[in-house]
């Protein structure tokens, strides 16, 4: 038997009597307790001892817990949901951007996203795609004409006032007409 086998044997043999000490009665009367009291002079004495015997043993584990190496079984990675950007996330962003921030690839971005909503709202009634598609080329889709304006395929650009206008408010006047399209698809859906 090993070393360590016979410690541990050792220590479930000492755990065992000292469980029958404490839990069946009469145990205790067979150990010499008044002997070892009677030896070491002062039953107080005898506690010292244990208590001694218990921090030698408290140290041992502690020190060699410290230069030891434990091996424990890692935890496996926590499962994570995968981020996915919320829809309209992109829109969002480029209408809060600085006007001059705005590129013609992301302004044509939000151009035909936002003729893509409009087709869509149009096609919740009996419309097909191609009619709904044919309503917001037109302009037909809104009463707003700004937003109509800037969805229509074959529409003339802003007036001079309308840049203006747009420019005093902060915006291009790509955002401006975006954020009526927004609020012209919302009021649609909003009556649908």
């Amino acid at each position: 038997m090993r070393a360590s086998g016979r410690r541990a044997a050792a220590l479930v043999g000492l755990g065992v009597v000292a469980v029958a000490v404490a839990l069946v009665p009469g145990v205790a009367t067979l150990l010499p307790v008044e002997a070892v009291v009677a030896f070491v002079g002062n039953d107080y004495f005898l506690l010292g001892a244990f208590g001694g015997v218990a921090l030698a043993v408290l140290g041992w584990m502690v020190a060699r817990r410290a230069v030891g190496r434990v091996e424990q079984a890692a935890p496996p990675d926590p499962e994570t949901v995968p981020d996915a950007p919320r829809p309209g996330e992109r829109v969002d962003d480029l209408l809060a951007r600085w006007p001059w921030a705005l590129s013609a690839a992301d302004r044509g971005y939000l151009r035909e996203r936002l003729r893509a909503a409009a087709v869509y709202g149009e096609r919740g009634g009996s419309r097909s795609k191609a009619a709904a598609r044919e309503r917001v080329e037109a302009g037909a889709w809104t009463d707003d004409p700004v937003a109509a304006r800037f969805l229509a395929t074959d529409a003339s650009g802003p007036t001079v006032v309308e840049r203006l206008r747009s420019a005093l408010r902060g915006d291009s006047w790509t955002q401006y007409a975006a954020r009526r399209t927004v609020r012209a698809l919302v009021d649609g859906g909003d009556e649908r």
